[in-house]
């Protein structure tokens, strides 16, 4: 029943309730289990959680306008923000945190991945339609 529930949710919500479970569970480590400051990571989950919402707007409004460029898009999105991650890593100031690359890459591709399954549910929900 409660598999049922999770599967035929929206992905809007779907998606939302992954990326805060996300940025819980990595405050938490980088806060009590690492000591770390905490201006960071709040710095680097905004810059990601804008980039996010502003990707899966892309996604929506390319859905609508030329669906059959989605799958395409989304390759094009997700290098866009490599490049833009790569740009933002000097003004967050990434280097000063011990094991930078464990912290900072795996919410990276958590969101990517997030990301990719909401454009699979938007062209699967087209399909079936």
């Amino acid at each position: 029943m409660k598999t049922d529930l999770i599967m035929k949710a929206n992905p809007n919500i779907l998606v939302t309730v992954l990326f805060f479970l996300t940025f819980l569970m990595h405050f938490s480590l980088w806060k009590f289990v690492f000591h770390l400051d905490e201006i960071i990571i709040v710095k680097f989950y905004l810059f990601l959680s804008v980039m996010f919402m502003m990707m899966i707007t892309l996604i929506i409004l390319i859905n609508r306008v030329a669906p059959q460029f989605l799958g395409l898009s989304v390759i094009g999105l997700i290098l866009l923000k490599f490049g833009l991650m790569y740009m933002i890593r000097k003004k967050l100031n990434f280097e000063a945190v011990p094991d930078y690359k464990f912290h900072f890459i795996i919410p990276y591709f958590v969101l990517t991945t997030l990301l990719t399954y909401y454009a699979i549910r938007l062209i699967n929900h087209d399909k079936k339609q």
